[in-house]
């Protein structure tokens, strides 16, 4: 279940919104360390 509201754009606006909800309260730490773990790609072989 979402907490955002269903919104249509008026003419004017865009069909996407700028900020989202959540967009206004800074990242967790844990959120800035997997965005650096994502930065570089994983080129380990996973397969067994």
């Amino acid at each position: 279940m979402s907490d955002h509201n269903e919104h249509i754009p008026a003419a004017d606006e865009p069909s996407v919104p700028e900020l989202e909800l959540d967009e206004t309260v800074a990242p967790r730490p844990e959120e800035q360390i997997a965005d650096a773990l994502r930065a570089s790609p994983d080129l380990q072989d996973h397969s067994e």
